[in-house]
């Protein structure tokens, strides 16, 4: 079906622009009058109409935009053969992510070579033999695609949760399920979007985070509005009952604002259950607590933990104590342990030291049955402490965090021996799989140029072996090296940056620069191994990843100095990589192109707004563009926390000053760009890249000596991410041959 669609689409495209596709003028968009008053300050919104996505005549106008995109990109002489090359590269090796371990069993989705999609597979040991639980195509209920959103896996191994979201929505459904017989237990559970689900230690009740029911026609900026972690209990013989049990107006002790994210959280090894309210997409966790035999619907005596003040960012817990991730007071994050018994809020000051702050950045800690294990980060790459539990310790109340600078405890509160686990390279810790039931750990570590595999970290020795979950690759990255160097900024910050390149690269400006940036929600860029880049470098490329502020990867302080009103050093750290990159060597203007993915299309967005001439192109993949209005989405409120609201002046000017669809500027002739967008997605709407490319090409169609292209690629059947084997090879295909062309491959230049 999606071969016939695309056949009539291109038949469409060539009867509207003509058999010349490549230099085709892209579909003419009609402009209106709307404009919108923020405290005083008039901006126009000429192309707001294409927010109305249910309007036939709004999809008829994204289906002549992909058509023409379509068109363009396939009349490229290369395409052809860079996507058979990228197929061989992502058909060669078997995927496998998401690991759990639960009793004695291993839990994975796993995609062979020839496969479309991620399936659920469990297997007895390292060593069992796999065998299928969930086929996603099973439940596609007639739509185009279905995938695993998430699972969970049962203390006992002996039942999984799982959640399947159909055409790229994330607006999953969750089932139960027997491992044993693949019988589904109760009935589906509708909404259950990012639904965290958890098991009791028995095994017999579910916990889970449901979206409330609307009437149609509710704004989408209200859809994910009053959600309520649920308690789904079982009978013998599989039926389910529900029951509310933490949300907003549910109980008088427990406070939260409607588009806070509510969910619980147990462990088989504590007798405590954690209420924890996420505030959108801020990092810091409001958490609450309460035994776990007091659970009941609108009676649970839950008792304030800690609010985001706290700068609780992760937990895990063990018996009475929880061990936190907190930057109160560190920057660079700390771990420190509280008793759950305490009837006191948790106060870090009165809290155990178990990990300093120190200058490696803490991204996680996970409870084990011989150990904590601590992950961090230095300079991009990870490093795992093994803290082995004492037993005999005590309560140890009242330890002062050490004053900064100051030397670790020699023996941390709680720990017999800290040790650190010798990883087999320098890597990213990209799983930590571990069951607080087990000993040890499974770990999946990859690199900037080393595929990913699985290793087992001993539960006494702390030795690290290579398991065979995943064989040997057959993409290999011989030849390619990563180097690590900082860039100066705009303001003399010094800027980490990656840059993955062939062994002996000259510094004669020949090389095509794919350069990336992200900078949001302090998440890091860490290494990691992208088969298809090999493409890429076969083709004269290079790949250089700018680790800009706004970003995680030195702490807490990078993330700031990069959102809401510094939101402008994430893009003004890019371009001071690619001016760089250019002044090194490596690249020149002509050669070098900026990409951003998701709040990355602000980054890369804004970047050739700044220095047009810095840039041959743009790639915004689900990018946001239109900050002004994103608020509206399903999503929109959740990121008030990153990016500030239009309902208040700061967060207004704030919004507009990193909005690159506001700030294009008529007359100036901007760089050749390639927005993406999946019809589907709900996390960035289509309208956002819809509106940046309408806009975009109407300039450089008024910019004397521009005549560079603007092409808006639409997956119909698409989302924000993820998608089948084909999607993700077709989509990396254009962007690669877009940049191609757009930096003068010769393979690539159409006739």
């Amino acid at each position: 079906m999606a071969f016939d669609r695309r056949v009539r689409i291109a038949g469409f495209v060539a009867a509207l622009f003509g058999a010349t596709c490549a230099a085709a003028a892209p579909p003419d968009t009609r402009r209106d009058a709307t404009t919108d008053t923020y405290f005083g300050e008039t901006i126009a919104d000429p192309y707001r109409w294409l927010e109305d996505t249910s309007a036939s005549g709004t999809r008829a106008w994204f289906e002549a935009q992909n058509a023409h995109a379509r068109a363009t990109l396939d009349a490229l002489p290369g395409r052809a053969a860079l996507r058979q090359r990228l197929l061989e590269l992502n058909t060669a090796d078997t995927r496998i992510r998401d690991v759990q371990r639960a009793g004695d069993r291993i839990f994975y989705l796993r995609r062979a070579a020839d496969e479309q999609h991620h399936r659920l597979f469990v297997q007895d040991g390292l060593g069992g033999t796999p065998r299928l639980l969930v086929d996603p195509e099973r439940y596609l209920d007639g739509k185009p695609t279905a995938m695993i959103d998430y699972y969970r896996a049962s203390p006992n191994g002996q039942r999984i949760a799982f959640g399947v979201a159909l055409g790229g929505s994330e607006d999953s459904t969750l089932y139960a399920m027997e491992v044993d017989t693949q019988k589904l237990l109760g009935a589906p559970v509708p909404r259950a979007r990012w639904a965290s689900p958890v098991w009791r230690f028995d095994s017999t009740v579910l916990f889970y985070t449901q979206q409330k029911a609307w009437p149609a026609g509710t704004p989408a900026a209200d859809l994910l509005k009053d959600s309520r972690a649920m308690m789904r209990t079982f009978d013998a013989i599989g039926n389910a009952t529900d029951a509310a049990i933490f949300g907003r107006g549910l109980d008088a002790g427990v406070t939260m604002d409607a588009d806070d994210t509510p969910s619980v959280d147990v462990s088989p090894v504590s007798p405590f259950a954690l209420g924890v309210v996420q505030h959108g997409t801020q990092n810091e966790q409001t958490l609450y607590v309460a035994r776990m035999n007091t659970l009941r619907s609108g009676q649970t005596p839950w008792r304030k933990l800690a609010g985001p003040e706290r700068g609780i960012v992760a937990y895990d817990v063990r018996g009475e104590w929880i061990y936190v991730v907190t930057n109160e007071h560190a920057p660079r994050y700390r771990v420190l342990r509280w008793s759950l018994n305490d009837p006191r809020p948790f106060t870090p000051a009165d809290a155990d030291v178990v990990v300093a702050e120190s200058a490696r950045v803490v991204k996680g800690v996970a409870v084990a049955r011989d150990a904590l294990y601590v992950v961090q980060q230095d300079a991009g790459y990870s490093h795992l402490l093994r803290l082995e539990f004492n037993v005999r310790h005590g309560k140890g109340r009242g330890r002062a965090a050490p004053a900064k600078g100051a030397p670790p405890p020699s023996k941390p509160a709680g720990v017999a021996r800290s040790t650190e686990v010798r990883l087999p390279f320098a890597g990213t810790i990209a799983g930590l799989v571990i069951d607080p039931l087990l000993p040890g750990a499974l770990l999946r570590l990859t690199g900037w140029t080393e595929a990913p595999a699985y290793f087992a970290v001993d539960g006494k020795t702390a030795l690290v072996t290579r398991t065979s979950l995943l064989p040997p690759p057959r993409v290999l990255f011989a030849g390619i090296t990563a180097t690590q160097t900082t860039v100066r900024s705009h303001d003399g910050v010094a800027v980490p940056v990656s840059i993955v390149h062939p062994r002996g690269q000259p510094k004669d400006g020949s090389a095509r620069v794919m350069l990336d940036a992200y900078g949001a929600y302090g998440s890091s860029q860490e290494p990691y191994f992208w088969p298809s880049l090999l493409a890429w470098i076969e083709r004269g490329g290079v790949f250089v990843v700018a680790h800009v502020r706004g970003g995680g990867e030195l702490g807490l302080g990078w993330h700031r100095s990069g959102f809401k009103a510094t939101k402008a050093n994430t893009w003004r750290d890019a371009i001071a990589v690619g001016q760089w990159l250019v002044q090194s060597g490596w690249t020149t203007p002509s050669r070098l192109a900026i990409t951003g993915g998701s709040a990355g299309g602000i980054t890369a967005g804004n970047a050739i707004i700044d220095a047009p001439e810095l840039f041959a192109a743009m790639v915004s993949q689900a990018g946001f563009h239109d900050t002004l209005r994103s608020e509206t989405g399903m999503v929109g409120p959740s990121n008030v926390a990153e990016f500030g609201s239009v309902t208040t002046p700061q967060g207004s000017r704030d919004l507009h000053a990193m909005s690159s669809y506001a700030r294009l500027r008529d007359g100036v002739r901007y760089p050749a760009a390639l927005l993406t967008t999946g019809f589907n997605d709900q996390r960035v709407d289509p309208w956002d890249p819809g509106k940046m490319a309408a806009r975009l090409q109407a300039v450089n169609a008024g910019a004397v000596g521009s005549g560079r292209p603007v092409l808006l690629r639409v997956e119909f059947d698409g989302g924000h991410a993820g998608g089948t084997l084909d999607h993700m090879v077709d989509e990396t295909a254009d962007v690669m041959a877009f940049l191609l062309w757009q930096t003068g491959a010769p393979d690539f230049v159409p006739p």
